[in-house]
């Protein structure tokens, strides 16, 4: 097993058989403002955070599959700590779906927009880059720079839209808001299918208008 990968939240090695093993961290990313999923930056650490992601991963994961939504995911071991997946080609992207206005949205267009604003269900897309800020990417320059063609971009936001409404929906029998949440997508034998992690660390979950915390979704989701 040989490392590929050691980002904020997870740590990623390489199997013999084109798959990855995924390590999930206890870090937490956010801003100066304290943990914000649309953070950029590691602001700490939550005991058994990494836990509740690799669990939540794990019953995300299977709800997309049992709908008929292509996945990465192949398997989860509990007790070794670790999610197997198929290796994908990755594009170097965030598919961000946004259904009420939070976080860098209202950060970013200020008086433009009021937090808490319906958004329909809107798909911003960055490059997944630290240096730059993971700026955000028009989906003609995508094209037009070469790193993703046109119709594999608009295939990948129905692709994501598609996911998170079914989440949405999910979360909403549980008596959980779904806010945003963000996606990645790659190529698995020449198809797109949605990669990486679906958990805490990429979602912004609200009850009665609180974000929950690593552990309250885990509960609210899998069980304690």
């Amino acid at each position: 097993m040989r490392k590929i990968a050691d980002g904020k939240t997870k740590t990623l090695y390489a199997l013999d058989d084109n798959r990855v093993v995924m390590v999930f961290k206890d870090a937490v990313t956010g801003t100066e403002r304290g943990i914000d999923p649309g953070g950029n930056q590691v602001v700490g650490e939550v005991e058994g955070k990494g836990n509740a992601a690799l669990r939540q991963s794990a019953y995300f994961f299977r709800l997309l599959a049992s709908n008929g939504i292509p996945t990465h995911f192949v398997s989860v071991d509990l007790e070794k700590g670790i999610l197997i997946a198929r290796r994908a080609k990755w594009y170097g992207l965030e598919f961000i779906v946004r259904f009420k206005a939070y976080g860098s949205f209202v950060r970013r267009y200020g008086r433009y927009v009021q937090e808490g604003a319906d958004l329909g269900t809107l798909v911003e897309i960055t490059l997944k880059d630290d240096e730059r800020g993971d700026p955000l990417i028009v989906d003609e320059a995508l094209d037009a720079i070469g790193i993703m063609p046109l119709e594999k971009v608009c295939e990948g936001k129905e692709l994501v839209k598609k996911a998170a409404r079914l989440i949405r929906d999910d979360l909403a029998a549980k008596g959980l808001d779904l806010v945003d949440m963000k996606f990645e997508c790659g190529l698995v034998d020449d198809r797109l299918v949605i990669i990486d992690d679906i958990s805490t660390d990429n979602m912004r979950v609200m009850r009665d208008g609180r974000t929950l915390t690593p552990q309250e979704l885990l509960e609210a989701t899998v069980g304690s």
